[in-house]
């Protein structure tokens, strides 16, 4: 089986990314109803049933929003951080059996697979980001930060392949529709990753060996793709670094994302 990311939905509205990695088969987040889940997994020839785990970052609805549904239909391991556990289970208690819990920090393995979690600043009881490593592949996964703080660079370096949130243009933040109390949120130190932010962090990585960067949880109201690639990809242009930028779309890419291998440190095309 070959590593690949396929994001199924990234942004305000829902929050789910397949990833095939060392032969094992994770859902980070779920935050798309179970129907269409089972439609984006069908042309994988995967069911629900097929998965090895859920890896939860956080409690809001946008990352959870198919969680009641499929803790009743299926019977996959759920894992996410204690805190997030019992945020959870105040909600959904059918779920108990399901969960996974473990503590901010703390590193596991799901089938020949090394997942790390690392805590992530977010207005959230418990959240997490995720580095996985298998099959020659080291990939990580980061959204939902106000800032970047030391234990978050620490966690991704190394990572051929990092999704990364680039959630808003700090501009259209400032001059758009959304309340005063919900932009200080959103920019605020336990908000959303900006894309200036976001594109810094993308060339600290690329200096350590990154190659491969998807954009992602772009706002609907606060950014558009053209501007988060754009300012990413300018940001990669100054470290003089051969790195690839994809923008996870609102809904399912058009196609999966081949992943970077350790050992090569250059990118696999796209699938």
């Amino acid at each position: 089986m070959d590593n690949l990311y396929y994001s199924l939905a990234s942004g305000s509205s829902g929050n789910c990314g397949l990833l095939l990695l060392g032969g094992a088969r994770f859902l980070i987040d779920l935050g798309v109803s179970v129907r269409r889940l089972t439609a984006l997994l069908r042309p994988f020839g995967l069911t629900a049933d097929d998965l090895d785990a859920v890896l939860l970052t956080h409690e809001h609805v946008d990352h959870i929003k198919g969680l009641a549904t499929f803790v009743k239909r299926h019977r996959v391991p759920l894992y996410t951080t204690i805190g997030t556990a019992q945020a959870l289970l105040e909600k959904f208690p059918q779920a108990k059996d399901h969960f996974r819990p473990f503590y901010s920090g703390a590193s596991f393995t799901v089938g020949n697979v090394k997942v790390s979690a690392f805590p992530t600043p977010h207005d959230a009881a418990d959240s997490t980001g995720y580095v996985l490593e298998g099959g020659g592949a080291r990939f990580g996964y980061a959204t939902d930060l106000g800032f970047v703080p030391g234990p978050v660079r620490a966690a991704l370096v190394g990572c051929g392949t990092v999704v990364l949130e680039s959630n808003h243009d700090p501009d259209m933040l400032r001059e758009g529709p959304y309340p005063y109390a919900l932009k200080q949120r959103v920019a605020g130190p336990r908000g959303h990753l900006s894309n200036p932010d976001c594109a810094r962090f993308a060339a600290e990585l690329a200096g350590q060996g990154t190659r491969q960067f998807i954009l992602s949880h772009l706002s609907d109201k606060n950014n558009t793709p053209v501007l988060a690639r754009r300012q990413t990809e300018a940001a990669l242009a100054d470290v003089s670094a051969g790195c690839a930028v994809t923008v996870a779309p609102k809904e399912e890419m058009a196609a999966p994302v081949a992943l970077c291998r350790e050992e090569a440190r250059v990118c696999c095309p796209s699938a």
